[in-house]
């Protein structure tokens, strides 16, 4: 049996993370999987109601789980960077989650707006940091009033992800 941690989020989120979920239950019957669903309130509504975030506690659960399923989260209601900040990027950062990769692929039978391209033709990853740049708030201007921007990183962290780049394509 897996373990999954459900954070539906908000908005658009939540609607997609509903969605997947019945994807995931559809493959998991199919393929003989048993899944049981840990589901957590943490978003915009919750933080509205009770002020609470994302709790230590909480994290602390998860961490002994198989996986983190998590939607979107974001509301007008509540000011920008709170719900990010103290939702998605303490995750982040406490489960060392520090590569965002993205598979980018062509399908057989699925319309591509890229003139004659094939599955063969579109297959290849984007590995983006998570835990440093300008998303999380390191560096700043370089030149006031400029498009030019200062940043810092570890290199240590980033030869980490040149490696994992690499290895994806061996």
């Amino acid at each position: 049996m897996y373990n999954i941690a459900l954070i539906p989020g908000d908005g658009i989120g939540a609607e997609i993370i509903r969605e997947g979920r019945k994807v995931i239950e559809a493959a998991s019957y199919k393929f003989g999987i048993e899944i049981k669903w840990n589901e957590y309130p943490f978003g915009a509504e919750h933080y509205l109601k009770t002020g609470e975030l994302l709790p230590d506690s909480s994290l602390k659960e998860i961490e002994d789980m198989d996986a983190i399923y998590l939607g979107a989260v974001g509301d007008p209601r509540v000011k920008p960077g709170i719900l990010e900040k103290e939702i998605l990027l303490k995750a982040r950062f406490y489960f060392d989650q520090y590569i965002n990769l993205r598979p980018i692929r062509l399908y057989k039978g699925v319309p591509c707006p890229l003139k004659d391209k094939n599955p063969e033709d579109i297959n290849f990853y984007v590995v983006r940091e998570n835990t440093e740049d300008f998303y999380v708030g390191i560096g700043g201007r370089f030149k006031a009033k400029t498009h030019q921007d200062n940043l810092e990183v570890l290199r240590k962290l980033y030869e980490t992800k040149i490696k994992v780049g690499f290895n994806l394509e061996q």
